[in-house]
């Protein structure tokens, strides 16, 4: 058997694809610069309560990024990262990112607490 391949490995392009209920692709996601950062090796996501998602990304930069449900995508974290594999948003508006090559989790102010 074959061991696993990862991103243009396989010939294909990184990307997220955002689907509609019925499976149907709605928006591609970090394949086309002018949307927002093009995606190189996309290893995590999650998505917050207003439908923007993020995206651990560790190819030749290490960083995460956020396409928010409409618009352009920006990065919102871009340096102390060594392959950021997966992240979450905790209750308090954080962003925890699970950093591999440093062997540790860390911990972003994402958004303010709602008052």
């Amino acid at each position: 058997s074959t061991g696993p391949t990862w991103g243009n490995e396989t010939g294909r392009v990184p990307c997220i694809k955002v689907l509609e209920p019925g499976w149907n692709t709605i928006r591609v996601l970090g394949v086309c610069a002018g949307m927002g950062p093009v995606l190189a090796c996309p290893w995590g996501i999650c998505i917050d309560a207003d439908g923007n998602v993020l995206v651990a990304d560790w190819g030749e930069q290490h960083k995460i990024l956020l396409y928010p449900e409409q618009g352009m995508g920006w990065p919102i974290v871009n340096e102390g990262l060594s392959s950021p594999r997966g992240l979450t948003l905790l209750p308090e508006g954080q962003l925890a990112v699970s950093d591999s090559m440093h062997h540790c989790i860390k911990i972003y102010q994402y958004k303010l607490p709602q008052q």
